[in-house]
C-alpha cells in the first residue's frame, strides 16, 4: 500500500504545485504561443543569452516571465497578445535590477497584437532604441463597452528604464469617440528617462483612462524638442504624481480632459518641473467634441481637473509663455472644475498674463488660492535651493497651503501636516536642514559631520603651531629639526 500511494503523492504535488519551465537557446529568437507545458501560477524562464530576432508571447494565462542565469538580450520585437495576469519580469536572476534589455535596435520593443488583461512588465532597460518600448497603437479591437474588448485593462509598466530611446508608451491615434484600442486602468510607476530619441512625448496616444503615473525621474537631452507637446499627452484622464524632470522640452502633461462611461477626476500633484523650455507645465482642457451622447456604454464625458502641490520654476521659452498652467475650456456651466491650488511657482515666463496661470478661455476660474509666486525665490527667503527646491524652513511657503486629505504625503514621501496646514509646494518641509547633495559643489551629506570634526582638528593643531612660534620668536631661538640635532 504504502508502495502505491507514494507515487500517487508525488503526482499530486507535481500537478498542484507551481514550477519552472524553460525556454530559448540564448541566441535566435524566444516564443511561447500557448499554455504547453504550463499551468496558472507557474514560471517561464527564459535563459540568458542575445535573442536577435526577437520573440512571441501570447495565449498565455496566469504566468510570470522572467530571465534566467543572467541578462537576456533582445535585438529585435517582442510581440505580445491575448496574455491574462501575465508578469513579465526583469529581476528573476540573483536580483537583477534590468535583466531584460532591448539595446542598440531599430523599431519597437513590445508590439501588442491583441487584447490583454491584467498584464505586468518590470525591470527592463532601452538603450539606443530607434522606436518605442510598447506600441498599442496599430488598430485591432473596438471596445463595445465589454471589458474584454478593450486593448489593455488593468496593465503596469514599472521599473523601467529609457536611456536614449523613444516612447514608453503609444496607444492609438484615432478619434476617442471611435473606441478603437481603448486603454483602460494603467499605470507607470519608478520610471528613469535619462534622455529620449523621441519628440518630448513618453505616453501619448487617444483613449487612455484611469492613467496612474508615479515615481519618475526624467533628466537629458530632448533633441527633437520643437512641437507643442507633453511628456504625458493623453485624451483621456488619469493622475500624474510625484514626477521631477529637469530639462528638456514642452509641458509635463497636456492632456485633453475625457473620462470613460461617467465622469471622472484627474490630478497632477507633487510633482518638480524645472529648468524647460516652452509651453509651461499642464495644458488642460476638455475636447467638448469628442464627447458622446447618451448614458449607455460605451460613452464619453468630460472629467475635473486638480492641480495641487506643484514646484515649478526656472522656466525659459523661445517663442510663448512657460507657465505652470495653460488653462483652456473646462465648461464649468456643466458643472465641471478646474482647480489650481498649493502651487510654487518662480521665475517664470509670461506675456501679459497672470505668472502661474496662462488663461486660454472665457470660462471663470475660482478656484485658485493659495498658489505663490516669487522671481527669486532664494533671494525671497522661500527655497535653500532651486535644484532639489529645499524649503526654507523661515519663508512664506511653510504653513500656508489649503488643507487637503486626499495628499498625505509629499514628492518623498514626507507626510503632510496633519490638523493644520501643510506648506505649499512639492515638498514638506521635514523638520531638518537639508544640506545640498554634492554634485552642486557643496559638501556630502554623509560627510557633514566627520568634516565638521577635522576642520576642528586642523583649527586646534594651527593654533597650537602658532602658540608654539610665538613662545620661540621670544626666546630668540629657532625651532627646526637642524637646530635640535645641534
Amino acid at each position: 500500500m504504502k508502495f502505491v500511494f507514494t507515487p500517487c503523492l508525488l503526482i499530486f504535488f507535481l500537478q498542484v504545485f507551481p514550477h519552472t519551465v524553460f525556454t530559448g537557446s540564448g541566441s535566435g529568437s524566444v516564443f511561447q504561443n500557448d499554455m504547453n507545458r504550463l499551468k496558472p501560477g507557474d514560471t517561464l524562464a527564459i535563459r540568458s543569452g542575445y535573442y536577435e530576432k526577437g520573440g512571441s508571447f501570447s495565449n498565455l494565462r496566469g504566468i510570470t516571465i522572467v530571465n534566467y542565469q543572467g541578462i537576456v538580450d533582445f535585438g529585435n520585437t517582442v510581440s505580445l497578445g491575448n496574455l491574462t495576469m501575465v508578469s513579465l519580469a526583469g529581476n528573476g536572476w540573483k536580483k537583477s535590477v534590468y535583466g531584460i534589455r532591448f539595446r542598440d535596435m531599430k523599431g519597437d520593443a513590445f508590439l501588442l497584437q491583441s487584447s490583454c488583461s491584467s498584464l505586468s512588465i518590470s525591470h527592463c532597460e532601452y538603450r539606443n532604441l530607434d522606436g518605442n518600448v510598447f506600441n498599442a497603437s496599430r488598430f485591432f479591437t473596438t471596445y463595445n463597452g465589454d471589458y474584454t474588448t478593450l486593448a489593455l485593462y488593468k496593465a503596469s509598466f514599472y521599473y523601467q528604464k529609457l536611456v536614449h530611446a523613444g516612447a514608453l508608451f503609444v496607444g492609438s491615434w484615432a478619434s476617442n469617440a471611435l473606441f478603437q484600442n481603448v486603454v483602460d486602468s494603467i499605470a507607470f510607476l519608478h520610471i528613469i528617462v535619462d534622455s529620449t530619441s523621441s519628440d518630448v512625448c513618453q505616453v501619448l496616444g487617444h483613449s487612455i483612462y484611469r492613467m496612474l503615473a508615479s515615481h519618475w525621474k526624467i533628466t537629458g537631452p530632448c533633441p527633437n524638442g520643437k512641437h507643442d507637446a507633453g511628456i504625458f499627452q493623453i485624451s483621456g484622464n488619469g493622475t500624474v504624481c510625484n514626477i521631477y524632470r529637469r530639462g528638456g522640452w514642452g509641458y509635463l502633461w497636456r492632456v485633453w480632459n475625457l473620462s470613460l462611461n461617467g465622469r471622472a477626476e484627474s490630478y497632477l500633484y507633487n510633482c518638480i518641473d524645472l529648468s524647460t523650455n516652452n509651453y509651461g507645465t499642464i495644458d488642460t482642457r476638455i475636447d467638448a467634441g469628442d464627447t458622446t451622447t447618451g448614458n449607455r456604454s460605451p460613452f464619453i464625458r468630460g472629467a475635473n481637473m486638480h492641480i495641487l502641490f506643484n514646484t515649478v520654476g526656472n522656466k525659459r521659452t523661445i517663442n510663448y509663455v512657460s507657465q505652470l498652467v495653460i488653462a483652456g475650456d473646462f465648461y464649468p456651466a456643466n458643472g465641471y472644475k478646474l482647480e489650481v491650488r498649493n502651487n510654487l511657482c518662480f521665475n517664470t515666463v509670461t506675456v501679459g498674463a497672470d505668472p502661474i496661470i496662462k488663461k486660454n478661455t472665457s470660462d471663470e476660474l475660482t478656484d485658485t488660492s493659495n498658489n505663490l509666486y516669487s522671481g527669486d525665490p532664494i533671494g525671497a527667503g522661500i527655497l535653500t535651493d532651486t535644484i532639489e527646491c529645499m524649503l526654507n524652513p523661515s519663508g512664506s511657503a511653510i504653513g500656508r497651503a489649503l488643507t487637503n486629505t486626499m495628499i498625505p504625503t509629499d514628492i518623498d514621501g514626507i507626510p503632510r501636516s496633519a490638523g493644520k496646514s501643510s506648506d505649499v509646494g512639492a515638498r514638506e518641509f521635514s523638520g531638518k536642514l537639508n544640506m545640498p547633495d554634492s554634485n552642486r559643489g557643496s559638501l556630502p551629506k554623509k560627510w557633514l559631520f566627520p568634516g565638521i570634526g577635522i576642520l576642528l582638528f586642523v583649527t586646534f593643531l594651527l593654533a597650537l603651531m602658532n602658540r608654539r612660534r610665538r613662545k620661540v620668536g621670544k626666546s630668540g631661538f629657532l625651532f627646526s629639526g637642524a637646530d635640535n640635532q645641534r
